[in-house]
């Protein structure tokens, strides 16, 4: 690949990033969870603008993997559903055997399976107060449909694997945000506590793996970025929740938010991978 062209295909990577933070500005989603609650943060507004700017075609084309984390990193900076990281597979995520996220009746459940994709049509579910505002639900009965086998099965869960990663980048960055300027406004001991070394050296740790986790979004990320995002997610927001003290973890802070996210994520992923990859 030439300069100019590898220079041409980053601007239209960028170009399409900006165009899913622009559908994410003008779509704000809220927070419906609250303790105990089974709850959804699907907005159809957002859906149809990702819809309308092409989102669908990225599991479609091996040409288009490029452009996947960086517009998912968008979708992540704004607490967005995870739905539309999932539409990457063709249908609501399923793992288990029981459980599935975003999942109706009626709806097509994908259970990344040993290398292909297993189809069925979810006939009866019920909804899971759970952590997160995932829509989780437990599959009481769904109708098998065919699986989706070989390159398309591929190059599906390629996309939703770089999509997660991505998510996951951007739902720390925006955390660490809120962290940094929390720590810049807040005074302890005469000074900003971004003054205080011990406080600093925390931001640090947690800014070194965010921007591992950013720098994982400028190329293809992989199953075995996307085992190290999770954790290394988990562990950078856990530092922000730690200088945030009480604060980041009250529903009026919105980090508390971003942490309920990466610890749902971890745990849906990891066991997404697992069975994708067994034998």
């Amino acid at each position: 690949m030439s300069v100019r062209v590898a220079s041409d295909r980053a601007h239209e990577v960028d170009r399409f990033a900006e165009t899913v933070a622009a559908a994410v500005a003008r779509h704000p989603t809220a927070d419906p969870w609250r303790p105990g609650a089974a709850a959804s943060d699907v907005l159809p507004q957002l859906e149809a603008a990702l819809a309308a700017a092409g989102w669908d075609e990225l599991a479609e084309d091996p040409e288009l993997i490029g452009f996947v984390a960086p517009a998912a990193a968008e979708l992540g900076r704004g607490f967005a559903s995870l739905r539309p990281i999932d539409r990457l597979l063709g249908g609501a995520l399923a793992v288990g055997g029981r459980l599935a996220r975003y999942a109706a009746a009626g709806d097509r459940l994908v259970t990344p399976r040993a290398g292909r994709l297993e189809l069925a049509s979810a006939e009866q579910v019920s909804a899971v107060a759970y952590a997160d505002s995932l829509h989780v639900a437990s599959v009481e009965a769904a109708r098998p449909e065919a699986a989706v086998e070989g390159p398309l099965a591929a190059a599906r869960m390629r996309s939703w694997v770089a999509g997660s990663v991505g998510y996951l980048a951007g739902v720390c960055q925006e955390g660490l945000r809120l962290t940094l300027e929390h720590t810049r406004s807040r005074v302890a001991f005469g000074r900003p506590l971004a003054a205080l070394e011990p406080v600093q050296q925390t931001l640090a740790d947690a800014a070194a793996l965010v921007e591992g986790l950013r720098l994982m979004t400028l190329d293809e990320p992989g199953a075995d970025e996307l085992a190290y995002a999770g954790d290394a997610a988990v562990r950078a927001l856990s530092s922000c929740q730690q200088l945030t003290g009480a604060l980041g973890f009250t529903l009026e802070f919105p980090l508390q938010r971003a942490y309920r996210r990466v610890r749902a994520s971890r745990a849906w992923t990891d066991a997404a991978l697992e069975s994708w990859e067994a034998s």
